[in-house]
């Protein structure tokens, strides 16, 4: 090795050693869930997620991102939480997560702006994460998948909950209904995902609403509504915790 790297070594190697000693004096602010709306029942040797604060350049990663194609939720979880595959993750799992993962990086409170929609006046909320989302974990009986009778055609099918990798197939309500057959594991024991599909394009509304409800289930996880007051006429509603690029930086 010339003498120019050997010194340029030894200046790296300084330069690494100095950063060890300052950030080796920062106390760990990582948490450890384990009590996830889903309770970890669906995840194999299942023992706690750990939450690290995000870095100044995962913050970038939200400000700067310009690939739609990208999902830059899935990939900050991926940089910030251990324990778990981020693409097996249950989506009532995945929002409690999120929050938890703000909290642990900017602190429990969240400040954000609301429009009025009474007089459209401009104001700011704030909500302390940790008093204010109720988290609702599933009961002990409760089995992914599991079996579910459909009303009209009297019929049991087999149903599973969305994990995190299948979210496009979520995005909206006319999207969820084109890929209902996914979620459906079996169909009065048929298990051909062609066939499902076009028992479901066949099926009445009732039966095709109950499949829609037990896939889609909103009973367990985080409930991101607040109560909103206007400081300026008065009004009242409930609204939902805006969860945008906002919601990952500082109040």
């Amino acid at each position: 090795m010339s003498e120019v790297r050997r010194m340029t070594a030894d200046v790296s190697s300084q330069r690494d050693q100095a950063l060890d000693d300052l950030f080796g004096k920062v106390k760990d602010a990582s948490m450890t869930i384990t009590n996830l709306p889903s309770r970890g029942k669906f995840y194999t040797d299942f023992t706690g997620i750990k939450i690290s604060p995000l870095k100044f350049l995962d913050e970038q990663l939200i400000l700067t991102g310009k690939d739609i194609e990208k999902d830059i939720v899935t990939e900050l979880l991926e940089k910030t939480i251990e324990g778990i595959n981020v693409n097996e993750i249950l989506l009532m799992d995945k929002n409690y997560l999120l929050m938890k993962l703000r909290e642990v990086s900017y602190g429990d409170d969240y400040e954000f702006g609301t429009v009025c929609r009474n007089c459209n006046h401009e104001s700011k909320s704030k909500i302390q994460l940790s008093k204010q989302l109720n988290l609702s974990e599933i009961p002990d009986e409760y089995e992914d998948p599991r079996t579910v009778v459909l009303p009209k055609l009297e019929v049991k099918a087999v149903v599973r909950l969305p994990r995190n990798r299948e979210e496009p197939y979520l995005l909206d309500t006319e999207t969820i209904y084109k890929n209902l057959y996914r979620f459906v594991v079996s169909l009065n024991d048929n298990s051909d995902p062609v066939f499902i599909s076009k028992a479901i394009e066949r099926m009445e509304i009732a039966d095709v609403k109950t499949l829609f409800r037990e896939i889609t289930v909103s009973d367990y996880g985080i409930d991101p509504r607040f109560v909103f007051k206007c400081g300026k006429c008065g009004h009242k509603e409930t609204l939902a915790v805006p969860i945008d690029s906002g919601f990952f930086s500082v109040s």
